[in-house]
């Protein structure tokens, strides 16, 4: 089990910035939610106006949970989330282009075969020794001096690698926009409520938002990693309490017990169950 306090952790300037604007973020975790798979977890905060954060029309080999916890976080083609809507974006699935301004997300990102912050950063940094980082795109010149244009973020993973990007086909055409609000609670024999936000994929990544009352339980089982986001009240697990704007992480093969000890909501993010030797 690991928990944090989002709260005690810093804003941060991202510099290693390939798209435009201007952004800040808590780190809060890099792991593997199974062998092989990796996944780094952020708070981010983007500012306004002219600072305002915008990225081209673009797709990843990853996949991504992104929280819309204040403001609005626009993701091109009307998909638009606001404050309390939670947002799947599937690996191979294009979107943008994307404009947020004065707004907080929370955010994980997922793959097989992960890019860890450390390499994705030194990367950056040796890329743009020899070409620049402008709207979304990384731009440099080759050996005739003809200019040359690729997306700033596969410019940083094929540096990584040493090997061209390769990004799946998309399990949905598009990232599926959950509106929280449109969702009604329903009652469980735990005496929970729960709403049911989505299931998707054959690897059963799913969404559920939980209210609980003291002395309520909720329960994390042992067959995937799940992110807990406290929204509000609070809750208790070995020794430790989760206030609003905590998060904790369950992993793959533990089992955790969620015991309410004030009224409050959280969102569970189940990440995707994978097979042995998958």
């Amino acid at each position: 089990m690991f928990v944090l306090d989002t709260e005690s952790i810093p804003w941060e300037p991202v510099t290693a910035n390939t798209r435009t604007g201007k952004i800040s973020r808590k780190f809060l975790r890099e792991n593997e939610l199974a062998e092989g798979i990796g996944y780094t977890t952020d708070l981010v905060y983007y500012h306004k106006s002219d600072e305002a954060f915008t990225a081209p029309r673009h797709r990843h080999d990853f996949a991504q949970f992104r929280v819309t916890l204040s403001g609005l976080t626009d993701y091109g083609f009307e998909q638009v989330a606001e404050g309390g809507d939670v947002t799947y974006f599937p690996a191979g699935a294009y979107y943008g282009p994307e404009t947020i301004e004065e707004a907080e997300i929370l955010l994980i990102q997922w793959s097989r075969g992960w890019v860890t912050r450390e390499k994705s950063n030194r990367a950056f940094e040796e890329l743009a020794k020899k070409g620049t980082f402008k709207d979304g795109y990384y731009h440099t010149t080759d050996t005739k001096g003809r200019p040359v244009r690729r997306d700033g973020n596969m410019a940083v993973w094929e540096t990584v690698t040493g090997t061209p990007l390769t990004i799946p086909s998309p399990k949905y055409g598009q990232p599926i926009v959950m509106k929280t609000s449109g969702y009604d609670w329903s009652a469980t024999e735990s005496g929970l409520a729960v709403k049911d936000l989505g299931h998707f994929t054959d690897e059963d990544v799913n969404v559920q938002a939980v209210k609980w009352k003291p002395g309520q339980e909720i329960e994390l089982g042992s067959e995937r990693t799940t992110l807990v986001w406290v929204a509000s009240g609070e809750l208790s697990s070995e020794g430790q309490n989760l206030t609003a704007r905590s998060v904790m992480f369950s992993d793959f093969g533990d089992t955790h017990t969620l015991t309410g000890v004030e009224d409050g909501e959280a969102l569970l993010l189940r990440l995707p169950i994978v097979e042995p030797g998958a």
